[in-house]
């Protein structure tokens, strides 16, 4: 496992939204029990919702309150940022017939004690990239007590994106991040009806950035 040396006063981005991610992990924690080594899909119905920082604070949540380390994946690979939150350049390539094993020396020590990350890698864009994220889910999740995977929104449609359905599908609970005031209701409930009939648990809908009218 490669070690990397981070400031952690770097990474205030995402310090921030620790105690809503916190209510976050009790309901998924509540929503999976018994479940061994489980794994989380993080999407949402349309781009810049907020999903990839409320991915890396999930993380940090997690791995502070949970035994046994916990793993970010981030398989937004069209178009990725966890490299860019936790400050990590992509400096490796995954080549057509690399197998899924040998991701596991592209994990990072995030610095966050506990929380690992696996980064998207550069390379030509495949068509191939859903099976192959799969693959690398099935192969890592047992050496981990939760698996959080960052994924494309669901209506951002691009023939080269990680498909986040099929990983949903595959994975033991989705949850879905919504902009408060901002993203169409109607965009939602298509997307959660599109990960339904395909199966996927949704474990439920996170608004991002709601302030409560009732609060003074």
């Amino acid at each position: 496992m490669a070690q990397f040396s981070i400031a952690l006063d770097d990474k205030a981005k995402i310090t921030g939204i620790l105690a809503e991610t916190g209510r976050v992990h009790t309901h998924i924690q509540a929503s999976l029990k018994g479940v061994e080594n489980p794994v989380v899909v993080i999407s949402s119905a349309v781009p810049q919702e907020g999903k990839s920082i409320l991915s890396a604070g999930l993380g940090i949540c997690a791995a502070r309150n949970r035994e046994g380390r916990v793993l970010l994946i981030d398989a937004h690979w069209h178009a990725p940022s966890q490299h860019i939150l936790f400050k990590f350049d992509r400096n490796f390539q995954l080549g057509q017939n690399d197998s899924p094993a040998s991701m596991t020396g592209q994990i990072l020590e995030t610095g966050y004690p506990g929380l690992d990350l696996l980064p998207a890698p550069e390379g030509p864009d495949d068509l191939n990239r859903t099976r192959k994220v799969i693959q690398i889910i099935e192969e890592l999740k047992s050496h981990y007590s939760l698996t959080i995977v960052d994924t494309a929104a669901v209506t951002a449609v691009n023939r080269f994106m990680v498909d986040p359905v099929a990983l949903a599908t595959e994975a033991d609970g989705m949850a879905f991040v919504v902009l408060a005031n901002k993203t169409p209701r109607h965009l939602v409930k298509k997307a959660c009806t599109t990960c339904e009939v395909s199966r996927a648990r949704i474990l439920g809908l996170i608004i991002n950035q709601y302030c409560n009218p009732m609060a003074g």
